[in-house]
């Protein structure tokens, strides 16, 4: 389930890296700011995918705690 999830928060980051990279070499018609746009696309996806990554291995550890005082 994390690693379904971890693909879909890339794939999920694709449309606004090829539309919003269209979009800002259409603005400025630098090659340069669509890759400036993109690096802080890649610092934002990548801040979301750890911090997500981080509070499922609490939940997980969280569950398998409650299973294992239940069972």
């Amino acid at each position: 389930m994390i690693w379904a999830w971890c693909f879909g928060m890339i794939v999920l980051s694709g449309v606004p890296a090829i539309v919003g990279g269209g979009i800002t070499f259409g603005f400025t018609g630098s090659w340069t700011a669509v890759v400036i746009w993109e690096a802080i696309l890649f610092c934002l996806v990548v801040t979301a995918v750890t911090k997500g990554l981080k509070n499922s291995r609490v939940d997980v550890a969280k569950a398998e705690a409650v299973h294992a005082v239940v069972h």
